[in-house]
């Protein structure tokens, strides 16, 4: 058994039992919150809307909310034995053991095990909600397990309306309580009356309580004096680590698990209308397809019409327009007419559009299948800004003028 010191900016968070904290748990001041300060740990109660910002947390949950059952376990270990635990404890609970989260213990001196029972849609409410708002949760803790044992003396915690009584290192129970005095002492007689029915054992002598505020002071010293038992009060401390840990019980990934939390059933309807969309969209686009497929078809046919009507001694149609190019050329070379690709036309388009300069910038041009290859001085073409003018003036007389290298003085001009 060990008490840890808190890291920094790390936190203490006593939770409340569920059946208050379902409806009060982000809001209201339920939560009791503990942290270093300058005269130790600082408790006060707190909302989970109001909690001070801090990177870590270890909850302790109330000793109402989780059982301690000692059983033996089959030899199995991880996510085995968590699927066989359901199994072995189902006679020992009250409800659906596949609603339940159980966390294993350490093995005992005889060979059993100690199973903390809690569960799961309310630990994973109350772990979650805690992650969400950036909070890593380091330990969740049992009520019951969390303050400290000392040699012949029993351990008591008392928070709000819940009581806590640790019996044993491994042994526990909760009891609820009210908020008046006489209410309290009332709940301490009983639970301590429990206790002794439990062990067949008389109370222990001694007691050490553990309260978050003086108002359990007068209910504890008359239960204790009508127990016989001497009492020693003590303020809430760091929780003990003492080997059991409920989030050892989780199952799967975060994201796993908050998807798992998800309502899928209330996203059925915008689900529906999201794959309703989809489909139309789809729907759509093909008939968009299909439409300009049907256009495009036409215009072919068109153009292979005309093209046949112009040129009807070509034998075989394969890409009109290409092929009405090279008959036109053909026909402007027997006429002894020139084509606005062909050399002489595309050099004085390409001379006409850098001006008075172009003698003097250009080294050599070659001309190739419609291209013209032109030669530069390099220390002419090499500014950024004179190629982008150089192609803006190409544009205005209809050419078009490429660099493939940035850093080479070659440019492609060719007829728009």
């Amino acid at each position: 058994m060990a008490v840890s010191a808190l890291k920094r900016g790390e936190a203490v968070v006593w939770v409340p039992p569920r059946a208050v904290g379902e409806r009060a748990f982000a809001t209201e001041p339920r939560l009791l919150v503990g942290m270093t300060g300058s005269e130790g740990l600082v408790v006060q109660a707190s909302s989970l809307d109001a909690l001070p910002r801090v990177r870590s947390v270890r909850l302790v949950f109330d000793a109402r909310d989780v059982n301690l059952l000692p059983a033996k376990l089959p030899p199995l270990a991880g996510a085995k034995l968590r699927r066989a635990l359901p199994n072995v404890l189902e006679d020992r609970l009250l409800q659906d053991p596949q609603s339940c989260l159980f966390a294993p213990g350490p093995v005992l001196g005889d060979g059993t095990r100690v199973v903390a029972v809690i569960d799961r849609s309310w630990f994973e409410f109350v772990v979650g909600a805690f992650e969400r708002r950036g909070m890593r949760v380091t330990r969740a803790i049992p009520g019951q397990l969390a303050m400290p044992m000392q040699p012949g003396a029993d351990s008591l915690m008392c928070i709000g309306d819940g009581i806590a009584l640790r019996t044993g290192r491994h042994e526990g129970i909760g009891w609820p309580a009210s908020t008046d005095s006489r209410g309290r002492a009332l709940a301490l007689d009983a639970l301590l009356a429990q206790r002794a029915m439990q062990r067949d054992e008389p109370p222990p002598d001694r007691l050490v309580a553990y309260v978050a505020d003086d108002a359990w002071s007068r209910p504890l010293a008359a239960s204790a004096a009508r127990a016989g038992a001497t009492l020693a009060i003590e303020p809430l401390g760091v929780p003990v680590d003492d080997g059991i840990d409920l989030l050892a019980g989780r199952e799967g990934s975060g994201l796993g698990r908050r998807l798992a939390d998800v309502d899928w059933r209330a996203w059925r309807w915008p689900a529906g209308w999201a794959v309703a969309v989809i489909v139309a969209f789809l729907a759509g686009l093909n008939l968009h397809w299909w439409q300009m497929r049907e256009e495009s078809q036409r215009l072919r046919a068109a153009l292979e019409r005309g093209f046949r009507e112009t040129f009807p001694q070509v034998p075989v149609v394969v890409d009109p327009v290409l092929q009405m190019e090279r008959e036109l050329a053909g026909l402007r070379a027997r006429a002894g007419q020139s084509g606005p690709a062909d050399f002489v036309p595309l050099l004085a388009r390409f001379a006409q559009a850098l001006g008075p300069q172009a003698a003097g910038a250009m080294t050599a041009a070659e001309y190739r299948d419609g291209r013209l290859v032109v030669h530069f001085i390099p220390a002419l073409v090499q500014a950024a800004g004179v190629r982008e003018q150089m192609e803006q003036a190409a544009r205005r007389t209809g050419l078009r003028i490429e660099f493939p290298q940035p850093g080479e003085p070659v440019a492609t001009v060719t007829a728009l």
